[in-house]
């Protein structure tokens, strides 16, 4: 074997060994409510970057802080207009879901 056809080689496996990694990595991210996004700007808010993730469902696994924080935000932000003008992301779309979800009179 050519000796400069094994580094090609190995170098064409490691490519392909990280796209099928980041193919198995592209599942939608979560994470925490993006305040500072829109600091300083009361008049608009900024988009989110991430789905909700486990501590912001008030049920088990719930971290209180992490629900309070997003309420208040939502409280204070949650029907003014996004600063640049687009309209609501997925993200954006699922934050407000569980906004209305968790202040949703249970009878």
């Amino acid at each position: 074997m050519h000796p400069v056809v094994r580094p090609r080689r190995a170098l064409a496996l490691a490519a392909t060994a990280l796209a099928l990694a980041a193919c198995a990595a592209s599942g939608p991210r979560t994470g925490a409510l993006d305040t500072t996004a829109d600091r300083g700007m009361s008049h608009c808010r900024g988009h989110q970057s991430v789905l909700p993730d486990h501590d912001y469902t008030a049920g088990k696994g719930g971290q209180t802080l992490a629900v309070l924080k997003m309420l208040k935000y939502y409280t204070a932000k949650g029907a003014l207009p996004f600063c640049d003008g687009r309209p609501p992301t997925r993200q954006d779309t699922a934050w407000a879901r569980l906004y209305a979800d968790l202040t949703r009179p249970r009878l």
